[in-house]
Parts: structure tokens; C-alpha cells; sequence
């Protein structure tokens, strides 16, 4: 009789430990920042966000500064989100090897490798896929960039000699290139603000 009740007494304790567990992980749920048009940002997104680019580059987010940098963070991934509809509206897919070859020529030395980032990034407690997404996005926008307006464009030759005479370094494809590149970023912009503009953003 008195191991009946140990054993009911135990089980109780292990649905209140377990019912508690719930609760104080709900406590702890993540709060919905941003939602833009169906996709969801929140604290918990910003926060890693937050460390990746303190991280990356060596800046101190502080009490001070913290309230500032999470509004253009904010600003960055509604962007973002607007970026991966389109991404996904025109299946631009990026592979993990475009992603790290990116990443190996961007944001790692010669004398570095992968995985040795990956382990700066867990000792910072910052997750490399989080990392790896991000860039992966802005290689996909860059990518749809080109396909949608690359046709359209105009280079003229006057514009091309203006360019080598300031640097007469950069030959004349270089200099169509940069002036392509700089009209394909300049039409990208715009399509974001549009896309913004047109979107169903709200702030909670």
C-alpha cells in the first residue's frame, strides 16, 4: 500500500515537474517582432542577428547602443524577408559549396579555414547556420538581381572612358562590369522598396 502511493506520490511529481518545465519554457517563448506579409520575425531571431554582427564586425552592442542597432537589424531582415519570397517566386537555388566558397573568399583568411570560423562563431554562442542563411540570401537576391534586369541595361561608351581616364588601372570590360553592377544594384534597390511599399508589414 505504501509503495502504491510512493509511486502515485512520484508520478504527481513528475507531471508537476514536467507541467512546470512547459511553463516556464513558455515564459521564455519567442515574441513576434515583425510579421511580413505570412513570415514571422522574432526576438530570438533578432538576438542571434544581434551577435552574428557584433561578431563579424567587431562592434559592442551595449544598453547604450542596443535600441539602435536592433532597429536597422529589424529593417535588415524585413528585407530579408521580402528578398526570400522573390528568391522563392523565381527558384534562384544557392548550394552550400557557392555559400562557403563565398564565405571562404569574404570573410576568411589564407591562413584559415571553415571550420575554424565555425568554431569562433560556437564559441560566441553564435550558430553557423545562422551565418550560412544570411549569406546565402544575398547571394540569391544578387543572383535574381542580374537575371531580371542584366538584359535592360545600357552601357555607354562615354561613361566607360570617364571611368578608365579617373583609373587608368581598370580596363574597359572592368569598368562595363562596375557600371553594370553598379545599375543592376541601383534597379535592385528600387524593386526592394517597392516590394516594401507594397508588402503587409506589421510591427508587434
Amino acid at each position: 500500500m505504501f509503495k502504491r502511493i510512493r509511486l502515485i506520490f512520484i508520478y504527481l511529481f513528475l507531471v508537476y515537474l514536467f507541467s512546470t518545465s512547459i511553463l516556464f519554457a513558455s515564459s521564455k517563448t519567442y515574441k513576434i517582432l515583425r510579421l511580413v506579409n505570412d513570415q514571422v520575425i522574432t526576438n530570438y531571431d533578432l538576438e542571434n542577428r544581434l551577435k552574428l554582427f557584433s561578431f563579424l564586425n567587431n562592434v559592442s552592442i551595449n544598453n547604450e547602443n542596443i535600441d539602435s542597432y536592433a532597429n536597422e537589424m529589424l529593417k535588415l531582415m524585413v528585407e530579408e524577408k521580402l528578398q526570400i519570397e522573390q528568391i522563392k517566386k523565381y527558384n534562384i537555388v544557392i548550394s552550400d559549396d557557392e555559400v562557403e566558397n563565398y564565405i571562404k573568399e569574404a570573410y576568411i583568411g589564407s591562413n584559415k579555414n571553415i571550420l575554424d570560423l565555425k568554431n569562433s562563431l560556437s564559441l560566441n554562442n553564435i550558430k553557423f547556420d545562422i551565418f550560412k542563411e544570411s549569406i546565402r540570401i544575398q547571394i540569391a537576391w544578387n543572383e535574381l538581381a542580374g537575371r531580371l534586369f542584366y538584359r535592360t541595361l545600357k552601357v555607354s561608351e562615354l561613361d566607360i572612358i570617364n571611368l578608365t581616364e579617373k583609373d587608368p588601372s581598370i580596363t574597359i570590360k572592368q569598368a562595363r562590369n562596375m557600371i553594370i553592377q553598379k545599375q543592376i544594384d541601383l534597379r535592385a534597390k528600387k524593386l526592394l522598396r517597392d516590394l516594401k511599399t507594397e508588402a503587409n508589414i506589421e510591427i508587434r
